[in-house]
């Protein structure tokens, strides 16, 4: 793919020639094969109690409030894996190809459609998935443990250095924000939109890092306050 060894270039063509049906199908189709090889393997009622204990919430309950919300979600929790592999990802596509559309024509004065926008944005996450979800499943097949949150899965950040445990909240927030996959995101996105506002890939980045900058503080403000 291009895309991985030279963007701007690979994103000239992809703007000329967008084939952004495939792009979308070929995306949502990681997003569901992710899906189904984790929901035969992991433990649902494990996996939502650790979720629940991270966030605080299982402490603050009786034994049988545990018990009731465990049973709940628990019955659920396969129809929300579910939407969150086909409906979540068009809404986020849609959503960050809007805000960054909005960005480059508003701040950079450029013509970018929206349909140019979305192209930009399914490929650029169609390049990082192609290589983090395969890293994803092997991470998780070799460690033996299936109920690990997936966005936990790969610490290509500087959480390596740190206890979970021991580090607050916010903190552990803003590292994990500070991986290697989402700086990779934020390069792919500023070549894409660099190439279709005829700015340069430096220039261009301001756009996307600030978008993901405000993104990353929100996560890190959620978390103070859970």
């Amino acid at each position: 793919m291009p895309t991985y060894f030279a963007p701007r270039e690979a994103f000239a063509g992809i703007l000329r020639v967008p084939r952004l049906a495939g792009a979308i199908l070929a995306w949502l189709a990681l997003g569901l094969l992710f899906t189904g090889v984790w929901m035969s393997k992991v433990e649902p009622r494990e996996f939502l109690k650790t979720q629940m204990e991270e966030g605080g919430q299982w402490q603050k309950m009786s034994t049988e409030q545990r018990t009731a919300v465990l049973d709940a979600q628990t019955r659920f929790f396969p129809i929300f894996a579910w939407v969150f592999a086909t409906v979540l990802p068009i809404v986020f596509l849609m959503l960050t190809s809007a805000v960054l559309m909005y960005v480059y024509r508003f701040f950079y004065a450029s013509e970018v459609a929206f349909s140019r926008a979305l192209a930009i944005v399914t490929w650029s996450f169609l390049a990082v998935g192609l290589v983090a979800t395969p890293l994803m499943l092997l991470v998780m097949g070799l460690k033996g443990d299936w109920n690990v949150a997936p966005q936990e899965v790969l610490q290509a950040n500087p959480t390596l250095l740190f206890d979970k445990s021991d580090t607050a909240k916010p903190l552990w927030t803003l590292l994990a924000s500070l991986d290697l996959f989402s700086l990779w995101h934020v390069f792919l996105l500023a070549a894409g939109f660099g190439v279709a506002s005829k700015r340069s890939t430096g220039s261009a980045v301001w756009g996307v890092g600030v978008c993901w900058g405000i993104v990353v503080l929100g996560k890190v403000a959620f978390a103070f306050f859970r």
